[in-house]
């Protein structure tokens, strides 16, 4: 039976500070009456989605929920003695709090969704270990390269000499955004999908306890060129912060985050095979590039081809059915090769002619609209 915690509200909206204060206070209360009463909401211990960091630890203060729990608001910030407001995520300039999209936009920022249904077959692509992460500074004694990115299915993603990252979005260090976005039931975001994007962000953001485990793994976010961890913030409330993911098991967070670093080239590999992808992520921009990874293979096989019928150039007879066989092989990679090419650009122009299909019909709609408005207007 789920607790019930009494607010005693004001009219006025509340800092987050004294939120927490009267959240606790409350708490303390409803726990001692055991009584359930108009303007009550079930407490944190009653749902699945728990927030991992204490209110005291966030690194993001600029928001806060309204007294009635059904908004969310920006802290007012004062710009040359003048109260300026803001009406957007912390970091996101372009997705205001009360968007409609918003659950989309979370989506499409924290969710894996190609990656979590591969994530039974992940064990193909690398070690089953969520703490399988080598820390920033180790990346680059490994001779990688860190590219940020920000897409959440390239995030701890590793390909030859580069590998992947996606820095932590500002919002997500909010104690505000947790509640009310993934715990609050007025959140604007469907239940199912809210325990998505909060079992992803939890994933997301306990990689990071593994990236970040000493100071100059710390600087090295900071640095200007990868900018991987907002600006103003401390080395010791960072990792105040980041402790908190330390209990986080598996069984809370999304599949894919069950497994730390991921090889792009087997995951090109097996998406083939269980997304039916042509590949998960485009490595090679040109055609060059991509047959080039062929040659090697292949030079190898014509080498080994080459020295057994040398080998066996004393039996006439198997040397002859040999020969017949390397023609045939011959010519079966050559027309693999034929037909990549073609599938290659056969996919080009067919996604060519959908988007130029799909801008003539846009086009043709909006010449209706405006037709419309006219003749309207004109009577």
């Amino acid at each position: 039976m789920e607790k019930a915690v009494r607010y005693n509200y004001r009219p006025s909206q509340i800092s987050g500070r004294e939120q927490q204060d009267e959240y606790n206070s409350g708490h303390n209360e409803g726990n001692n009456s055991g009584a359930r009463m108009t303007g009550t909401v079930p407490s944190r211990e009653g749902l699945k989605v728990k927030i991992p960091f204490a209110f005291k630890d966030q690194l993001c203060d600029k928001l806060c929920i309204s007294s009635d729990q059904r908004s969310l608001y920006r802290t007012p910030t004062s710009s040359r003695n003048s109260c300026t407001k803001k009406f957007h995520l912390p970091g996101e300039p372009r997705i205001t709090l009360e968007d409609a999209c918003i659950e989309n936009y979370l989506e499409s920022e924290l969710v894996t969704r190609d990656l979590d249904k591969l994530a039974p077959h992940l064990w193909l692509v690398a070690k089953q270990d969520s703490s399988h992460v080598s820390s920033l500074t180790h990346q680059i004694v490994r001779g990688r390269e860190i590219i940020v990115t920000e897409k959440p299915e390239l995030h701890l993603v590793w390909i030859y000499d580069r590998v992947f990252i996606k820095p932590i979005p500002k919002y997500l260090l909010s104690h505000a955004f947790w509640a009310f976005y993934l715990i609050n039931a007025n959140s604007p975001i469907s239940k199912p999908l809210r325990e998505d994007i909060a079992r992803a962000a939890l994933g997301f953001l306990r990689s990071y306890l593994h990236l970040i485990r000493h100071k100059s793994d710390f600087t090295l976010a900071k640095d200007d060129r990868l900018r991987l961890l907002p600006k103003n913030i401390s080395y010791s409330n960072f990792v105040s912060f980041i402790m908190a993911f330390d209990t986080v098991e598996d069984t809370r967070v999304s599949p894919r985050y069950q497994f730390g670093e991921l090889r792009l080239t087997r995951l090109n590999f097996w998406s083939k095979i269980f997304l039916h992808r042509f590949t998960f992520q485009k490595v090679h921009g040109q055609y060059g590039a991509h047959f080039a990874q062929f040659y090697g293979p292949i030079l190898f096989v014509f080498g080994s081809l080459t020295q057994f019928e040398q080998f066996s150039i004393t039996f006439s007879q198997a040397s002859r059915g040999f020969s017949i066989f390397t023609l045939i092989f011959v010519a079966l990679v050559a027309l693999f090769l034929i037909s990549i090419l073609c599938i290659m650009c056969l996919r080009e122009t067919v996604f060519a002619i959908r988007d130029l299909h799909h801008r003539r019909m846009s086009g043709s709609a909006g010449h209706v609209l405006r037709r419309g408005s006219s003749a309207k207007s004109m009577a």
